[in-house]
């Protein structure tokens, strides 16, 4: 990744230390990534998006949102659960990353997010604007800094969503989901400062 500011034997040794497994309960799974190579499911690697060493590595430019859903099929109900690391947060106050789900298309999609200062959040995109659901609040439970690692799950249930940080509940919200089918997806988030670098891993979703 050009300009993202660490080496690749770099963001070797900060995933190695941080790896760790995510578990949703489930046994119906519906869809489930080690990120041993890039699924064709996630579409083309390019400088923001590849995969390393068992984790999709996400690297928005400076003062950028990024997202990739991912079109392996549509979904009803889901129970998703992934690891978020922060490689590089640059500023922890203004980088975050987190799970897309009901999404529907760019303009139109749901992402829970953290920020490596221990913060989390939910917001809404619709027709191109975002929309804040749950705001800013700390999670007591979330590890924080360079090198922290947090499991977010959500759960979907019809109009209900329901959000977890490492185990613990964090928010429910009732929703607009997709009337065809939700896809899911990953985001990333860079402050001005510079290239944040995150990584997703242990991706796991099954029926709830």
């Amino acid at each position: 990744m050009r300009g993202a500011g660490l080496s690749a034997a770099a963001i070797l040794v900060l995933l190695s230390a941080g790896a760790a497994q995510a578990v949703c309960p489930g046994l119906d799974v519906l869809l489930e990534d080690d990120f041993e190579q890039l699924a064709p499911g996630w579409g083309e690697a390019d400088e923001e998006l590849t995969v390393n060493s068992g984790s999709l590595v996400v690297a928005p430019g400076s003062g950028t949102d990024y997202w990739r859903a991912h079109n392996g099929g549509l979904y009803d109900d889901i129970d998703l659960c992934v690891n978020v690391s922060a490689l590089q947060s640059v500023d922890p106050t203004e980088s975050r990353a987190g799970a897309v789900f009901w999404y529907e298309d760019a303009n139109n999609f749901y992402v829970f997010q953290i920020a490596p200062n221990q913060m989390a959040s939910v917001w809404r995109r619709q027709r191109g604007k975002w929309l804040e659901q749950v705001g800013w609040r700390r999670s007591d439970v979330a590890n924080e800094g360079d090198g922290s690692v947090n499991e977010l799950r959500v759960t979907t249930r019809g109009k209900d969503a329901a959000f977890f940080v490492n185990g613990a509940a964090f928010a429910e919200i009732e929703g607009a989901p997709p009337e065809r089918g939700q896809q899911i997806g990953v985001f990333a988030s860079s402050p001005a400062a510079g290239r944040a670098i995150f990584a997703f891993d242990s991706l796991r979703m099954t029926r709830p």
